[in-house]
């Protein structure tokens, strides 16, 4: 929710309306922003990814806690 003191933009505003109209306070000054919209574009290599993630992620959990430690301690090596 944004709050607004005074005219907007002329002494103070702060927040987002509908997550697309950001209002902030700068060193330069107050600012507005919009955000565009992510496009979730479901591309065939993106649905690869996504699968070989979730396969990754499925095989992980299926490790033990000592496998998990072993894993963890040589990727930190």
């Amino acid at each position: 929710m944004a709050k607004l003191k005074g005219p907007l933009l002329s002494e103070n505003a702060h927040g987002s309306i509908a997550k697309r109209l950001t209002f902030s306070k700068r060193a330069s000054g107050n600012q507005a922003r919009f955000q565009h919209a992510n496009h979730d574009s479901n591309t065939t290599s993106q649905q690869t990814q996504r699968t070989l993630f979730l396969q990754a992620r499925d095989a992980w959990q299926l490790l033990t806690t000592e496998e998990k430690a072993l894993w963890k301690e040589y990727n930190n090596s």
